[in-house]
């Protein structure tokens, strides 16, 4: 399906009912609208992890603009703050009220701008794999290096990459050497598999990396968010590593941090508290 938003059409897909059967009445379900990373992807690589949400939620999921299957557009419409805006004006067109936003990885970036821009539309936001900025944050609990320790041959093709270079040797190194370290060490077969359930627009990533990236800071504003926030690390993250989402649970009010294996769980406590009590089934660990 596909919105014309902000003089551009937005792709979106749904898993879920939005009204539920409960005895003799129809009762509405939280909305989440996800918001995935990159940027230069789409959302197909969070399909396996959060469709067995649906089962308690109803999810839409965004292809950003010009990402995805998403309408093509200028490059340097391509920020942050026009992202937030058009997922804003999504909800509205669609008739979306007080969503739960979960952003991904750059996909947080977003929300937290759509949070800031927009701070009566959504009714909480779940930041996954995020940060407030790209500056080095200080973390007492994961020494300097982290992709070194872990791939040191593929640290430079990170670098290369998101300093910009998307030619076609570094996207094949980067492919090869890096991506199997998106996920934690037993799960390295995991990322090829949902990487091949995305889209990779090198000139969106590129345009990222050499001119949002760089001026992208928002640690000075996170006092203003005092939206119900859940914020979910990885211990092995050495992207968004968990310097970045302990600022976010120290500096943003109203909201929980949380380092956990399986997320679906922890996200279906936070949008449904009478769900906390509920144990692992493991339906959908986090890699």
């Amino acid at each position: 399906m596909r919105a014309t938003v902000e003089g551009t059409a937005l792709y979106f897909d749904v898993e879920g009912a939005e009204l539920e059967v409960d005895g003799n009445r129809l009762r509405a379900r939280p909305t989440i609208v996800v918001v995935h990373g990159g940027p230069g992807f789409d959302h197909g690589d969070l399909r396996p992890g959060l469709t067995p949400l649906a089962e308690e939620a109803q999810l839409v999921f965004v292809d950003l603009r010009g990402q995805g299957r998403s309408a093509s557009v200028p490059l340097d419409t391509v920020t942050l703050e026009r992202m937030a805006d058009d997922v804003a004006a999504l909800c509205e067109v669609v008739g979306i009220e007080r969503p739960i936003v979960f952003g991904h990885s750059a996909g947080g970036f977003v929300a937290l701008h759509l949070a800031l821009r927009h701070p009566k539309l959504a009714g909480g936001l779940i930041l996954c794999a995020t940060s407030p900025g790209f500056a080095p944050l200080p973390d007492d609990d994961l020494p300097p290096g982290p992709l070194e320790r872990r791939g040191p041959v593929a640290a430079a093709a990170a670098r290369r990459l998101f300093s910009g270079d998307l030619s076609p040797d570094v996207q094949e190194a980067f492919a090869r050497l890096v991506a199997p370290l998106y996920s934690g060490p037993n799960h390295e077969d995991v990322p090829a598999r949902l990487f091949a359930l995305t889209r990779l627009d090198p000139d969106i990533a590129g345009h990222f990396f050499r001119v949002e990236a760089p001026r992208y800071d928002l640690r000075g504003r996170l006092a203003e968010i005092a939206l119900p926030t859940l914020v979910l690390a990885g211990g092995a993250d050495w992207v968004c590593p968990p310097a970045g989402p302990g600022q976010l649970r120290s500096t943003v009010k109203a909201s929980d941090l949380s380092t956990v294996p399986f997320i679906c769980l922890r996200v279906l406590s936070f949008i449904r508290p009478s769900l906390s009590s509920l144990r692992p089934r493991g339906a959908c660990p986090s890699p």
